[in-house]
């Protein structure tokens, strides 16, 4: 279809995903969010003795939450002597549109609950070995085979012009209107680029010596002390000393060190309290890291000069996603058709998970055409730990 190209992330995201909207029966209603099942990961108990776990059902909420639209009209005087090509001229620009808004939101949306990262803020990634070390800590979370990279064109044109024989440069396979420029290389099994990929400005700190202040501390939020003037933001990432993340599947220590990824802005000075992704949790079915930070462990974000008396400037860079498609959700509901005196119609792709509703209608009061293309979407990171940010330039 014609907006394909224009949903480079979207369409690499796992089909399935808010199917609870596809295809209800007649009246059937089910609100705006729906609850999306996420596997478990049972803990392994050792001995002859019954030791029973309680089941968790992880659920994720997946909600609608934009209606987009784009709209135009004109006259039947100028349907009579003006307007011509409706369909290669206001139709298709106006699904391309809405496809690329579309692909715009969900990257702004889900990146920041991306805690895992490869890069520096603000330095393009020209060493292979910087995304094989990528796809090395995925795959020591247990991130599933199949990874999709899809990057912003700046780059990949850095991983490309560092690769042209692998990336089968010139002549070989890439395709620049769909903006897929390869098969497998280093451990991803297909690269793509997207110029709506989000960009992240990282917060600011003055002179600071960020450290967990008080031991044995749990959960989504951490206090510490040791800061400066700070300004931080929601999608800022830090490391913890001592503090490693483990295997979801069999809780064995990974040897990196975890990454957390601030979910709301943080501002003030000398203390702070942290709010972040994902929880700190010790032991247990759902066990992110290998224990609880000690009290004065050193902290380092991302894009800070270092952990002693260092300091943190504004830096804008472009955000590109490695991932497998299970780990977020595109979501989009096919809207209601049976419109009161309007003509209507939907186009409706499986495999870009696409649907888009045409209106159109007369206005015999104003001898207007009016004529409207509608899509209700929303966007949700599901699995994130399934997936990787690379800061760029």
């Amino acid at each position: 279809m014609f907006w394909k190209n224009s949903i480079r992330l979207i369409k690499n995201t796992k089909k399935g995903y808010g199917k609870e909207w596809q295809d209800l029966p007649e009246g059937a209603k089910i609100g705006y969010t729906v609850q999306q099942r996420v596997p478990t990961a049972p803990t392994v108990s050792e001995g002859q003795a019954l030791q029973i776990q309680p089941y968790i059902n992880q659920t994720v909420p997946i909600s609608l939450t934009h209606q987009l639209q784009v709209a135009c009209g004109w006259s039947t005087a100028d349907d009579t002597v003006v307007i011509e090509e409706v369909q290669e001229r206001w139709t298709q620009p106006a699904g391309k549109a809405l496809g690329a808004k579309c692909d715009a939101l969900f990257g702004r949306e889900v990146y920041k609950a991306v805690y895992n990262t490869i890069g520096t803020p603000g330095v393009s990634i020209t060493d292979n070995l910087i995304y094989m070390n990528g796809v090395a800590k995925l795959a020591n979370i247990g991130a599933a085979d199949g990874l999709v990279s899809v990057l912003d064109p700046k780059a990949m044109a850095q991983i490309v012009g560092a690769n042209f024989a692998i990336f089968n440069l010139p002549g070989g396979n890439r395709n620049f209107e769909t903006g897929q420029f390869s098969g497998e290389n280093f451990g991803i099994d297909s690269w793509w680029q997207d110029p709506f990929m989000p960009t992240h400005t990282t917060g600011t700190f003055t002179a600071s010596t960020p450290l967990v202040a008080g031991a044995g501390q749990t959960g989504s939020t951490l206090a510490i002390d040791g800061m400066g003037t700070y300004a931080l933001k929601a999608g800022d990432t830090f490391k913890i000393a001592g503090l490693n993340s483990v295997n979801p599947v069999g809780k064995e220590d990974t040897g990196d060190l975890a990454e957390f990824s601030l979910s709301v802005d943080v501002a003030g000075s000398s203390t702070a309290t942290l709010t972040f992704t994902p929880s700190i949790i010790t032991s247990g079915p759902l066990q992110t890291v290998t224990g609880s930070p000690a009290n004065d462990a050193a902290i380092t974000f991302t894009g800070a000069s270092g952990t002693v008396s260092a300091t943190m400037s504004a830096v804008t860079s472009k955000q590109s996603l490695i991932f497998n498609p299970s780990a977020f959700a595109f979501v989009n509901a096919p809207l209601a058709r049976k419109l009161a005196g309007a003509e209507t119609g939907q186009i409706r792709d499986a495999e870009a998970k696409v649907s888009m509703r045409y209106v159109e209608q007369y206005n015999i009061q104003t001898d207007q055409e009016p004529r409207r293309i509608d899509m209700l979407v929303g966007n949700a990171p599901v699995q994130p730990y399934f997936a990787l940010r690379a800061w760029g330039a």
